[in-house]
């Protein structure tokens, strides 16, 4: 069987919206002539990692923590109760520490529950490490619920899944994340690894159904692995952690797949940063 790896824009019914220019730019989706339904189904950005620590040789340095994954909602709405323009803002994923955005779609080009049909919050930041503490595990993103309108179709909002804390400031591995873990498609990003005076590797994501484990950077100064992205079905996870070095710089965290967390950065002499979280997106479909 195959499984394409993209979804292009224009697929039978369905139309993804990708974040475009600056954050919450809104674009428009107009309903086709005949439409019956529409399920829309909205993914929040995810969180980025956080950076490990950095300090000489020898010295505590905690592993960064992985971002969260952002929150999935889906609504099935009668397509005659609707106006014949509606405005979907896409959240894109967190730079390094820096959480992901929300998605909506609305009545209006205002995020405002007053005008909202839909929303799905992004993903939480993963902490920074220090000398005595490790980076935390960031947050899934939040249940919402919704918007004014939310009410005239069926909505369900699901959070999403916590990223995994970096690694001890006395040397270990960065913890793992498993995909799968929390009902959802998407997953949290895996933590980076944590030194004093040995490399250690980053945290894994560890696999489920069509999902691949992704290794963590191995110890000393390597990068974690971009989260895997498939789009039929929707199958995507965070960045693994990056590794930790003792005497070198830390690894990067991971990229997240999308809506997912990056991975956290890796302790050394220099920082590993944390891995961008994974671009939001919303999917649309109409039913004549």
């Amino acid at each position: 069987m195959s499984f394409p790896h993209f979804l292009p824009r224009e697929a039978g019914q369905t139309r993804r919206f990708d974040p475009v220019g600056a954050a919450g730019q809104w674009q428009s989706y107009t309903l086709p002539l005949g439409a019956v339904l529409l399920e829309i189904v909205l993914v929040g950005g995810g969180g980025g990692g956080g950076a490990g620590f950095a300090a000489a040789a020898a010295s505590a340095r905690g592993g960064g923590g992985g971002g969260g994954a952002g929150a999935v909602s889906r609504i099935v709405v009668p397509a005659a109760l609707l106006p014949g323009t509606l405005f979907v803002a896409v959240g894109a994923g967190g730079a390094a520490a820096a959480a992901g955005g929300a998605s909506t779609v609305s009545f209006a080009p205002v995020a405002v529950a007053a005008s909202m049909l839909a929303s799905a919050n992004g993903g939480g930041a993963g902490g920074t490490g220090t000398a005595a503490a490790v980076g935390a595990a960031g947050a899934a993103g939040s249940v919402t619920s919704g918007g004014a309108y939310s009410a005239l179709g069926s909505f369900i909002s699901i959070a999403g899944q916590a990223g995994a804390a970096g690694g001890a400031v006395a040397g270990a591995a960065g913890a793992a994340v498993s995909f799968g873990g929390s009902n959802i498609f998407t997953s949290g990003g895996a933590g980076g690894g944590g030194t004093t005076s040995a490399d250690f590797a980053g945290g894994a994501v560890t696999g489920a159904g069509l999902c691949p484990t992704l290794a963590g950077g191995p110890a000393g100064s390597t990068a974690g692995a971009a989260g895997y992205e498939l789009w039929s079905p929707p199958t995507f996870c965070g960045g693994s952690g990056g590794g930790a070095s003792n005497a070198g710089g830390g690894g990067a965290g991971g990229a997240g797949g999308r809506g997912s967390g990056g991975g956290g950065g890796g302790g050394g002499v220099t920082a590993g940063q944390g891995g961008r979280g994974g671009d939001g997106f919303v999917l649309i479909t109409c039913l004549a």
